[in-house]
């Protein structure tokens, strides 16, 4: 049998996963950037009991000028729920293609210190020449090499201090164990980085890596033999077949996978379909209209997706799972999130597929995931030699 819960994650950005999300909703761009709203969602998403919750991320508004764009940092949101939950993980979308990577790894870092070991991040790519535009930047060319040379530096720099390199000795006024830091010398197509780190090792020794398939090239074992770059891929897929062996192709380059579901429920009286249509005439004016993604998507019950939730998750012969879980991306939050707390999560809870993470988890255990040991750390290599 599976070692692990199936889990649940949920796209908690915005008014939504639909462009129209906001405009339905009737929510304005003071709303969108609130708070006191994006509070409320998560503490909402952790008393349903869901693994995770992401929080999308860009420079540039989709709709210049649109309310609906409105948004703030993604790791500065998380952060900022980090001290209003316990037990949920939180996971934001950060780009690789044109920050600069020892930022995004000090960022993270200090993420998971203040989620307490919660931390994830979704590396994501960026192909609009108006956002290297704004960075004041050459086009990247080939984005997932690009991805796949940040994700390594930035894991390269977790490690760059040893677990045990703040020591805080009073008596002789040593904060730091020297020669437990370590320069990563990292030098990709179009970087280099020396390192260290200007942050201790993260709780969890490395945040949870979840990417799209295809935003990061895959790489199962890069050098050092540190393991793969990414813990959970997400996939789609036009129908629930399709993502399926899309999740078993990706079982070749990360220990988990998961499939992204968009969400339109029945809800308020109306179906999802009626709603979805809804959405669809609703989209300003600029967005990819409909909603256009990759993304599996269910229309319809609650009662439909518990069941295909439940065939995702559900072993199959040989005691392994189609797939590990899920990220559920609703249409309109305020709407489809109180109809999964209500009708969904409590359903499979029931059929003992999914787990509540216990709160003081980290986001590696909810998710079955182990502590990773220290690149640098010479004891550790010594170990492995003399085993």
């Amino acid at each position: 049998m599976p070692s692990s819960p199936f889990f649940v994650g949920l796209d908690a950005d915005g008014a939504g996963a639909h462009p129209a999300a906001a405009a339905v909703a009737r929510l304005a761009g003071t709303d969108l950037v609130s708070g006191t709203r994006l509070a409320r969602t998560v503490r909402q998403a952790e008393n349903a009991g869901l693994t995770f919750v992401s929080f999308t991320d860009a420079l540039l508004p989709a709709v210049p000028g649109s309310p609906a764009s409105a948004r703030l940092d993604s790791v500065t949101r998380a952060a900022f729920v980090s001290r209003t939950t316990t037990a949920i993980g939180l996971v934001p979308q950060v780009p690789t293609t044109y920050p600069e990577p020892f930022h995004v790894a000090a960022q993270l870092a200090s993420l998971d210190i203040a989620a307490a070991g919660r931390g994830g991040w979704i590396p994501s790519v960026t192909r609009d020449a108006a956002t290297a535009d704004a960075y004041g930047r050459a086009v990247v060319g080939d984005v997932a090499r690009e991805a796949r040379d940040v994700v390594q530096v930035v894991r390269d720099l977790w490690d760059s201090w040893e677990d045990d390199a703040v020591i805080r000795d009073v008596a002789t006024g040593r904060y730091i164990d020297r020669e437990r830091l370590h320069y990563v010398d990292f030098r990709g197509e179009t970087f280099s980085v020396k390192g260290p780190l200007i942050t201790p090792r993260p709780p969890q020794g490395q945040l949870v890596v979840l990417a799209s398939d295809g935003d990061v090239a895959p790489v199962l074992d890069p050098a050092g033999g540190a393991g793969p770059l990414v813990d959970v891929t997400l996939v789609g897929g036009s129908g629930a077949a399709t993502a399926r062996g899309n999740a078993v192709a990706a079982r070749e380059h990360s220990p988990l996978t998961g499939i992204d579901i968009e969400v339109v429920l029945d809800a308020g009286g109306r179906t999802g379909a009626d709603r979805l249509a809804v959405l669809d005439a609703s989209t300003p004016a600029g967005v990819r209209s409909p909603w256009d993604t990759s993304a599996l998507r269910h229309v319809g019950s609650a009662a439909g997706l518990v069941a295909l939730l439940t065939e995702l998750a559900t072993p199959g012969p040989d005691g392994r799972r189609p797939v590990d879980g899920v990220r559920l991306l609703p249409a309109v939050l305020d709407v489809d999130l109180p109809v999964l707390a209500r009708d969904v999560l409590p359903a499979l809870r029931a059929a003992r597929l999914t787990a509540v993470p216990r709160p003081g988890a980290s986001l590696r255990e909810s998710l079955g995931l182990p502590r990773p040991a220290n690149r640098y750390d010479t004891r550790v290599q010594a170990d492995a030699l003399s085993a």
